[in-house]
């Protein structure tokens, strides 16, 4: 990973509302201070696609590249060198200091159910699952808080058949996390708190369709109005499953007939990781 001088530069810390931060954490970063540009720009991920048995297979990253831009207080990412033996013949180590739910990463159980599974003790089976996605690119354009509700749902299902057991349902909003932010101090401070998520009331009908995780664009599977009671969290992570948050790339994705891949390292009774997120198809 190549680093900027203002990457690794320590910033003055600042004073901010409990719910602000909250908020801005939700929209994807919380930036004080410098930063370069490389640091704060969007980079958007790789595609590429490979024959296979007669047949192209794609492959999209939905991985936004992981940056200062994208660590909160009190959490800023950094990183430092690490002197070794091996230094000399030319070894480079660094040692990393990062909020587990930051960038792109995964919800583990844990998250909200202090007894339920950390990152450490998921399957791989239970992170390589169907992809559904589901585009809300137009509500979520007229309403900043727009959600994933059960006509979105039911829609889905008329074009595509039946969510499949064992999926990840993502919510496509079109929500531009490092935009967002770039854009936080211009909004009345109505529309500040506002980033799209899914409805609570999505919840009891993806858990009866048995859908393992849910997947997000903006950096909060909660709508930014739900915060901090964050009901979409306490139910969906309390029954055992995971979500996804901060995904790039789902307006590449298919809706349906992909296969989602979540790379997280088996940190155990870590409650989140960052991720790298792949969908196949």
């Amino acid at each position: 990973m190549k680093l900027s001088n203002a990457f690794l530069k320590k910033e003055p810390a600042a004073v901010i509302d409990r719910r602000d931060m909250l908020a801005l954490s939700a929209l994807g970063a919380l930036t004080l201070g410098t930063s370069s540009p490389a640091d704060a720009a969007a980079v958007m991920p790789d595609q590429a696609s490979l024959p296979l048995h007669g047949r192209q297979l794609h492959i999209l990253d939905l991985t936004h590249r992981l940056t200062r831009a994208f660590a909160f207080t009190p959490g800023r990412l950094s990183m430092e060198a690490v002197e070794g033996s091996g230094t000399k013949a030319g070894m480079a180590l660094n040692r990393i200091s990062i909020v587990e739910h930051t960038g792109t990463h995964l919800d583990a159980p844990r998250h909200f159910a202090p007894d339920g599974a950390s990152v450490g003790d998921m399957a791989i089976s239970q992170l390589i699952v169907p992809l559904v996605v589901i585009d809300i690119r137009k509500k979520a354009k007229a309403d900043r808080d727009a959600r994933v509700e059960p006509q979105d749902i039911a829609a889905w299902e008329r074009r595509h058949g039946r969510i499949p057991e064992g999926s990840c349902v993502a919510m496509l909003s079109g929500w531009d996390p490092l935009g967002a932010f770039a854009n936080y101090g211009s909004l009345p401070a109505t529309e500040r708190r506002k980033s799209p998520g899914f409805d609570a009331a999505v919840m009891d009908i993806l858990m009866k369709r048995d859908v393992r995780g849910i997947g997000v664009d903006a950096m909060s599977i909660d709508a930014g109005e739900a915060m901090p009671a964050f009901p979409v969290h306490q139910a969906w992570l309390r029954s055992g499953r995971w979500a996804l948050e901060g995904l790039a790339n789902l307006d590449r994705a298919p809706a349906a007939g992909g296969l989602l891949f979540a790379g997280v390292a088996p940190l155990e009774n870590a409650t989140g990781m960052p991720a790298r997120v792949i969908a196949l198809y």
